[in-house]
């Protein structure tokens, strides 16, 4: 006997309303990927910082572009957010956050949490 299915055919992952967890799930997983991604270009700006004081100043006027700024500012983005999902992940392995409710809270406190740590930080450096 043949049923029809009713599973969509197109799925626009842009159209759905995702919840708090998945929203988190996925940053994570972007945010890893920035990571491993910028690890030659932070391999490479702190081997010329060390090399001697022109170079280190050169990593200065490099860091100075204001696309490299917002792309840092990104990466601290990443590193905040991967940190701070992760350690909800190992709670979340711990069964220490249980039930869909605490679920959907804590994705809320990591999403808003990876936005307002590299925001600190920057405010700490202009002060």
């Amino acid at each position: 006997m043949y049923s029809k299915s009713r599973r969509p055919v197109f799925l626009n992952l842009l159209k759905i309303k995702l919840p708090p967890m998945a929203i988190a799930s996925i940053l994570h997983r972007i945010a890893g990927v920035l990571i491993i991604l910028s690890l030659p270009f932070l391999i490479y700006l702190f081997d010329l910082s060390l090399q001697n004081e022109t170079s280190f100043n050169d990593v200065i006027v490099i860091t100075s572009n204001i696309i490299v700024r917002v792309y840092l500012y990104l990466l601290l983005w990443a590193i905040s957010h991967h940190f701070v999902a992760g350690i909800r992940y190992f709670l979340v392995d711990l069964d220490l956050i249980a039930g869909r409710c605490a679920a959907r809270v804590t994705s809320g406190i990591v999403i808003v949490a990876g936005i307002l740590i590299p925001f600190a930080v920057y405010v700490s450096k202009l002060q």
